[in-house]
């Protein structure tokens, strides 16, 4: 990935704190078209942390899509949420890097 593309792909991740809604549902959405497995890790603290409902059924959603061999949920089930972020990053990278 050239280093404005990382530029680029970290701003778009950077939306997903965003406290507007749509911006975070458009965001999601244009992670999901990407489908690049790097927003796996930011994408599922959302489907499991994030306070809105709704953005967390659309993250949910966004990570079926990406992970359809289903990685996410045998490296994550009856973990705590932040060992499993630790896990997701090792296997599929973090975006800040």
């Amino acid at each position: 990935m050239s280093k404005f593309d990382q530029m680029t792909f970290r701003m778009l991740v950077s939306n997903l704190k965003s406290t507007d809604r749509q911006t975070v549902l458009d965001t999601l959405k244009q992670l999901e078209e990407e489908k690049r497995s790097i927003s796996i890790p930011p994408i599922f603290c959302l489907s499991v942390a994030h306070p809105d409902k709704v953005i967390r059924l659309a993250a949910k959603n966004a990570l079926s899509k990406l992970d359809t061999d289903g990685e996410v949920e045998k490296l994550t089930s009856g973990k705590e949420p932040e060992a499993a972020v630790k896990l997701l990053i090792e296997k599929f990278g973090n975006f800040k890097q």
